[in-house]
């Protein structure tokens, strides 16, 4: 970490989480104007739980592995895999993701941990030249790969629409299993706390799609969001995703959000609008 990050690590709240692995390979850069990071932002690497939100449910089945191996074709988790030999993700894959958890026998080199295991990517934060701040990475990224989770304060849904009216929101539904017709009970709500993540912006033709991935839990209300490649990211190029609900499933910025806004991403597809 150099330069402005490094200045706007020490300005940050005490809760932040300085031995973060994507904190120390985190650049910020500014070739546009003199705007400044938000101040009341603080860096995290997981879900900060309000009181609204219970904890999750603890229910958990181990797989059939050996101790202290890795998981493999005999395996059941592995019988229709998530991820390939390089622990790249599977594209064809649309379903929930379930990671080998803590009653696996396992080791964290097992190929079915590649999102609990991390990824830290050389990232920089900048300046655009129209849309504000934005991310991108330093190395090459292959599609499927892991890039990062969108983390953030884990709220209810009621506080999330009282939230989105008052502000510039950051708001993700946890919806995916939630059956047609109602709404989600929680959100996810990155705008004063959270990982890069918080910088990615909209694109009608994104480079990263999320899926959901149970870890530490089988809860369907608290899964997790990665975000992984869908081609392959060349260094520089700004890391994007598709903000509307009806683009990306149901997994999408809140649904209390009801407001249009105009997309700026040029894409050649561009539709004009982010949701």
């Amino acid at each position: 970490m150099s330069g402005l990050a490094k200045q706007y690590a020490q300005g940050f709240d005490a809760s932040i989480i300085f031995d973060s692995p994507e904190l120390h390979n985190l650049r910020v850069i500014n070739t546009q104007d003199k705007a400044e990071l938000p101040i009341d932002f603080t860096y995290m690497d997981g879900y900060l739980r309000s009181t609204q939100v219970p904890l999750p449910s603890s229910v958990m089945f181990p797989c059939t592995c050996k101790p202290g191996t890795t998981c493999g074709p005999h395996c059941e988790c592995m019988t229709v895999p998530y991820y390939d030999e390089d622990g790249l993700l599977c594209m064809d894959v649309a379903r929930p993701i379930y990671e080998c958890n803590s009653l696996c026998p396992c080791t964290i080199d097992c190929p079915n941990r590649v999102v609990q295991r991390g990824n830290p990517i050389e990232m920089d934060i900048f300046r655009t030249s129209f849309k504000g701040w934005g991310a991108s990475t330093r190395k090459r990224i292959r599609r499927g790969e892991y890039i990062c989770r969108y983390v953030g304060e884990l709220i209810s849904f009621a506080e999330s629409e009282l939230r989105c009216t008052k502000d510039t929101t950051y708001l993700f539904d946890l919806d995916k299993e939630v059956p047609e017709g109602q709404v989600a009970r929680f959100t996810v709500d990155a705008r004063v706390y959270g990982n890069v993540s918080h910088f990615f912006n909209h694109s009608c033709d994104p480079n990263m799609v999320i899926r959901d991935v149970y870890i530490g839990h089988m809860d369907p209300r608290l899964h997790e969001l990665a975000f992984f490649a869908v081609r392959d990211i060349e260094p520089n190029v700004e890391l994007t995703f598709d903000y509307d609900p009806s683009r990306v499933g149901t997994n999408a910025p809140s649904a209390a959000e009801t407001s249009t806004f105009t997309c700026f991403c040029k894409a050649p597809n561009c539709r004009k609008y982010i949701f």
